[in-house]
């Protein structure tokens, strides 16, 4: 039987500085969204990436408007209701500006699993870990990190709970016989070429941010959506 290959799609959302989402009290301009001519590998199927940069002030008809958030929340919904996407990334200096919490600040399970099968070599991971226990962590990162376990030989658990860390060490230990090695913060090996796989699950920010900056930067992106019948 055929296994049935199954896209999921994930939009970036990033703050355009110095731009303007309108020009004229009369004339708004939509939110412009690309879509990536390359795809990211995930469990039995692909994810496809959107880039939308969102303009970092709301107008400058008579001097430049800083957002208020609930307007800059209606005007990112449009870029939401063209994609309708699984999942979604927010760049933290724009999530800044839409104040409270309403957003998720980690990235998603889909993201992160294209991040781990874009290595090639991955015989050493680093889990950061929040420091207090959050709801399905352990999981979250079982699931994750399973179909890899064959290639991994060392695990290092950053911060986290004393009990979490207990039972992923004995999740790595039982599955593969892997060691793990707790930390109280991350190792200086992360700031040098011989990096091991970095699960940030407590800011998620600086690997993530490097990942999806890198392919905007690239140019893998291909074409401007203006309307769900492009997508």
């Amino acid at each position: 039987m055929r296994t049935r290959i199954h896209t999921q799609s994930l939009l970036y959302l990033t703050l355009q500085e110095n731009t303007y989402a309108k020009s004229h009290p009369w004339d708004p301009t939509p939110p412009t969204i690309y879509r990536s001519a390359r795809n990211g590998k995930i469990h039995k199927g692909y994810l496809q990436y959107y880039f939308a940069p969102i303009p970092e002030y709301q107008h400058n008809f008579i001097k430049k408007q800083a957002w208020k958030p609930e307007k800059l929340k209606r005007y990112m919904q449009e870029a939401f209701n063209i994609i309708n996407p699984d999942d979604y990334y927010i760049h933290p200096d724009l999530r800044s500006l839409l104040g409270g919490e309403e957003y998720h600040d980690l990235p998603p399970m889909a993201l992160l699993e294209a991040m781990l099968c874009e290595r090639e070599k991955i015989s050493e991971v680093e889990i950061i870990l929040p420091p207090e226990s959050r709801i399905g962590v352990k999981d979250t990162i079982a699931s994750l990190l399973y179909p890899h376990l064959p290639r991994i030989n060392t695990v290092t658990l950053v911060g986290g709970e004393e009990g979490v860390c207990a039972e992923l060490s004995d999740f790595f230990y039982s599955e593969y016989g892997i060691l793990t090695t707790n930390l109280k913060r991350p190792s200086p090996n992360l700031f040098t070429h011989k990096r091991p796989f970095v699960l940030d699950l407590w800011s998620g920010e600086s690997e993530t941010l490097k990942f999806l900056d890198t392919m905007v930067k690239n140019g893998y992106n291909t074409k401007v959506i203006r309307s769900p019948q492009e997508v």
